[in-house]
């Protein structure tokens, strides 16, 4: 699991606030406002855009990639085997 992750020091938790274009709009723990991009898979994807939208409304937090700012495309909810 994530949490659980030694390299967590990788990831950046943030809360999807929105999106525009194919960027998301995106707030860090320490207040920072960012962009997450999706993939190219993901940004052609109409279900991933729905999804997002349940996400930015119930307010949940994610991890995404510190370097690219990508969200993780792994099952990261569940736990490793």
């Amino acid at each position: 699991m994530i949490i659980n992750d030694p390299n967590m020091r990788k990831y950046l938790e943030v809360q999807l606030i929105g999106h525009e274009n194919n960027k998301i709009k995106a707030r860090t723990r320490t207040g920072e406002y960012i962009f997450v991009y999706p993939t190219a898979r993901q940004a052609r994807d109409p279900l991933f855009w729905q999804c997002l939208k349940d996400i930015i409304n119930n307010k949940l937090w994610l991890p995404i990639t510190k370097q690219f700012h990508h969200l993780l495309e792994n099952d990261w909810l569940v736990p490793s085997m």
